[in-house]
């Protein structure tokens, strides 16, 4: 549902006129409004009018329990909070969740959020594709956000004698240990849910399976 913004005089003009020059008037005219009163995580919000949002399918954000999932929740209440906000829908999903490209005047609010390395680029549609690709570069070149050694680790930088990498996949939960071939290689992402484990057994135990490099 479409909303007019209802600001007067100078107000207006000023509000139009930067619209304008961030991205065109033929863009905007796509686009509904709304202002958001509640942020959930660093990729779902919630508008004045109770519509649950979320940015772009492309765009994942860490859990609110995982790996700087607090500081991405943070990171998109100064970006949208009490602001106004500008969307353009893909579909509905089954949680009844606006899957948008979301704007505000300063642009693509997914981008900002890969940009500043509180989100991943996951390739699901073809959805602003480009700039999102290129804001998740940049921070993977900078490794800031979970691409630093804060969440990304190929070793565990608080206990080096629990070394078991098990890794949280669609495919499914598998663990390796300094025997598999693939180890080296192996990263632990946290914001992932990927975790590390002091024996096997523990890992066993937490759901992993042995990955099939392993001897």
């Amino acid at each position: 549902m479409k909303r007019k913004v209802k600001v007067k005089g100078w107000k207006k003009v000023a509000v139009t006129g930067a619209l304008t020059a961030t991205l065109g008037l033929g863009f905007w005219a796509s686009k509904a409004f709304y202002e958001v009163k509640e942020v959930i995580d660093g990729d779902t919000f919630i508008t004045k009018e109770d519509r649950y949002v979320r940015l772009d399918r492309s765009v994942d954000a860490p859990e609110i329990d995982s790996c700087l999932g607090k500081e991405a929740k943070e990171e998109l209440e100064k970006l949208v909070l009490n602001k106004k906000v500008f969307i353009k829908t893909s579909y509905v999903d089954d949680h009844r969740r606006m899957i948008s490209s979301v704007y505000t005047i300063n642009g693509n609010v997914g981008a900002a959020m890969l940009e500043k390395g509180l989100a991943v680029y996951v390739p699901k549609g073809e959805e602003n594709k480009r700039i999102l690709l290129e804001a998740s570069r940049k921070a993977r070149e900078v490794k800031i956000g979970v691409y630093s050694s804060v969440c990304t680790q190929s070793v565990n930088p608080k206990n080096s004698k629990c070394n078991i990498k098990g890794n949280v996949r669609q495919y499914g939960n598998h663990y390796s240990h300094p025997g598999c071939s693939s180890y080296g290689e192996t990263l632990v992402q946290l914001h992932l849910g990927d975790k590390w484990f002091c024996t096997e057994r523990e890992a066993k135990m937490a759901g992993f399976i042995k990955g099939g490099d392993c001897r």
